[in-house]
């Protein structure tokens, strides 16, 4: 077997970054917090990259670090989908997890490189690879970020291909139903440095964010809105299907200074991009990806250039709520508790949500809202919370 590796790094900052503060800006508008939980799994594990609340009250599980799919009932245990392989009803080191229509689930497969509907009975159905190529555009990656209720996928794919050093990306609708791809906006994008290093067969190229560049954040409501949080005046704007815009009034905001947590907070969040391995055995070739570990390593505050302020928000940090409503995590002080400014379709924010201490808001259910928290030896737990009523 030759392997050859096409290790394509890119450093990027984890979903909980950026989670915690307090915004002396925030303005007029009310405030709700999260009560106890109403449940919580019963075991930590080893990283938690995807929640989906099934019909019902199930609650799926990606455990990317455990390798494994599990099923939750709540106060009534959880089970562990054992079809771990490379076969077409197999999965391998689980991803994200997202809603399809008639109770479906589209996994987020690194490990065979794909996206795998998993149905309402918890079998494995239709699959798309996660890797393609466009003419001019260069090698794309299909990482969902959002679906809606047509079953279509949507992503971000940087101007240039996922190696390039472009400002910018188009959020791309996919239809696995017609095969069509279509851009539905666009989405300005993070600073970065790039660094290469290794030889043609074994090429290593590293892409990581400048620290707190601003970067628009974004997702997907049920319906196909596109909620786009933008960073050159801090307001939300919606995309609909049909291209109409919508965009609400800035928000006022009072920048948050950087300081030395900041700083350590956003190393220790640096991380999580794909490594991508290609192997080959008898003419036949397999892809594979993996994310890379939290942390800069061994980097330091010295080996970065701050900026004296955060952005308003956090990268990656738009959330849709059952009721279409969008949930923008703030940038506030290291340490701080959670706080989301909650958006209507109108583009006006209505709300402010402030979460329990040290923890991170992942997924939404029907009514109710699923929070991670870490302990000391790093495991990850998983609760459930009634929704907070927000209005609009």
């Amino acid at each position: 077997m030759s392997r050859n590796s096409i290790a394509a790094l890119v450093w990027v900052l984890a979903a909980t970054a950026g989670c915690a503060g307090t915004d002396a800006g925030s303005g007029e508008v009310p405030r709700a917090s999260l009560g106890e939980p109403v449940a919580s799994f019963e075991d930590g594990l080893g990283s938690i990259r995807g929640v989906r609340e099934l019909p019902g009250g199930r609650v799926l599980i990606a455990d990317g670090f455990g390798e494994a799919l599990i099923v939750w009932r709540p106060g009534a245990g959880a089970d562990t989908l054992t079809n771990v392989g490379q076969g077409p009803e197999e999965y391998q080191l689980p991803d994200g997890l997202f809603p399809l229509p008639d109770g479906g689930t589209l996994l987020v497969d690194l490990g065979n490189a794909r996206l795998t509907r998993i149905e309402a009975d918890l079998g494995f159905g239709a699959t798309w690879p996660i890797a393609g190529g466009a003419s001019g555009r260069g090698m794309t990656m299909m990482i969902p970020r959002a679906t809606d209720r047509e079953g279509r996928i949507y992503y971000a794919e940087r101007v240039g291909g996922m190696m390039s050093e472009s400002d910018s990306a188009a959020i791309m609708r996919f239809d696995p139903a017609s095969g069509e791809t279509a851009e539905a906006g666009r989405i300005k994008l993070a600073e970065q440095e790039r660094e290469e290093s290794g030889d043609a067969n074994n090429q290593q190229v590293s892409i990581r964010p400048v620290p707190f560049s601003a970067e628009d954040a974004w997702s997907v409501a049920w319906d196909g809105r596109v909620a786009i949080a933008r960073t050159d005046e801090y307001r939300l704007e919606w995309i609909a299907p049909d291209g109409m815009t919508t965009t609400g009034r800035a928000v006022p905001y009072e920048p948050v200074g950087i300081r030395g947590a900041d700083q350590e907070e956003w190393l220790a969040l640096l991380g999580g991009g794909l490594r991508v391995e290609v192997t080959e055995d008898g003419g036949a070739r397999r892809m594979s990806m993996s994310r890379a570990p939290s942390g800069a390593g061994d980097a330091s505050p010295r080996d970065f250039e701050w900026p004296p302020v955060k952005p308003a928000f956090a990268p990656n940090g738009v959330l849709m709520d059952p009721g279409g409503r969008a949930w923008v995590r703030r940038h506030v002080a290291a340490g701080a508790p959670a706080l989301f400014d909650v958006f209507d379709a109108r583009g006006q924010r209505i709300a402010e949500v402030e979460l329990p201490e040290d923890r991170n808001l992942v997924a939404f259910g029907e009514d109710s809202a699923y929070l991670t928290r870490s302990d000391e030896f790093e495991f990850a737990w998983l609760e459930k919370y009634a929704a907070p009523a927000v209005g609009g």
